[in-house]
């Protein structure tokens, strides 16, 4: 059977398939703020930057059927990988869940066309503390560098789903459920502790309306606590967007493998 595309066509079009699903599933780079131009740019210029430096083997890739399949399992990669990149960003969503769920600001949850989620304004706020992370310790530099290293551990066409696949993403799960709680424990045992207390003061004297009080009283208190523990959120939140993220990308190649 003839050839379908040339060699170095069959790797640049595959390569940029990883890439680009990679990049669709970054928090930040996939919402409506982003054009599409932009996004299809900087997949194609990563593509050329990275492809020269990939390892592969080229013969059984530029037959129909072996592109197809070469193409499927690619489509895998990437999204594994991505799926690894996005569990880093949804554990600070979660955290920001659950402290908004314990402050009541879930009660006015909003769509944010820029992360192309919904969720209260605090979760905007972690959100934005973690992008700004992410770029001000060069963590973008770190994606760009798995994703070099992922087509040293998983070469282009060769990525299969296996039992250590699943495995790898229940890990992760985990590990994004640890993450969450971490960062939103100090605000959450607070506020945990606050509700503790307006219990009581409700058996003691129910005329007073704790709903009433307790609801600004929560907020004034868990604001409070998170400026007192901001250095600290900062501090988890460098680790997670970079040798965290790092991590998750390379445990998911390993399952790939």
């Amino acid at each position: 059977m003839g050839a379908l595309l040339p060699s170095s066509a069959a790797v640049f079009l595959l390569v940029s398939v990883r890439i680009g699903l990679v990049l669709a599933l970054l928090p930040g780079f996939n919402g409506r703020s982003v054009p599409n131009q932009a996004k299809i740019a900087l997949t194609v210029a990563l593509t050329l930057i990275l492809t020269p430096f990939v390892p592969v083997e080229a013969q059984g890739l530029t037959t129909p059927v072996g592109f197809v399949i070469a193409l499927g399992r690619e489509t895998l990669v990437g999204l594994a990988m991505g799926l690894g990149v996005a569990f880093v960003f949804t554990a600070v969503e979660t955290a920001a869940a659950i402290v908004s769920l314990q402050m009541g600001l879930n009660l006015s949850a909003l769509f944010q066309p820029t992360l192309n989620t919904q969720g209260s304004m605090l979760t905007s706020l972690y959100l934005a503390l973690a992008a700004l992370v992410f770029f001000t310790t060069n963590s973008h530099h770190l994606l760009i560098l798995a994703l070099q290293r992922s087509f040293v551990a998983v070469p282009v066409g060769t990525g299969r789903v296996t039992a250590a696949s699943a495995n790898s993403v229940i890990t992760l799960s985990g590990t994004m459920l640890a993450d969450a709680v971490r960062i939103g424990l100090p605000i959450a045992a607070t506020l945990l502790l606050v509700d503790l207390a307006l219990g009581l003061l409700n058996r003691m004297a129910p005329q007073i309306g704790v709903f009433f009080v307790g609801l600004p009283a929560k907020l004034f208190i868990g604001f409070l606590v998170f400026g007192l523990t901001l250095p600290f959120l900062l501090r988890v939140l460098q680790t997670l967007v970079s040798s965290g993220l790092e991590q998750h990308v390379l445990q998911v190649l390993e399952g790939l493998r």
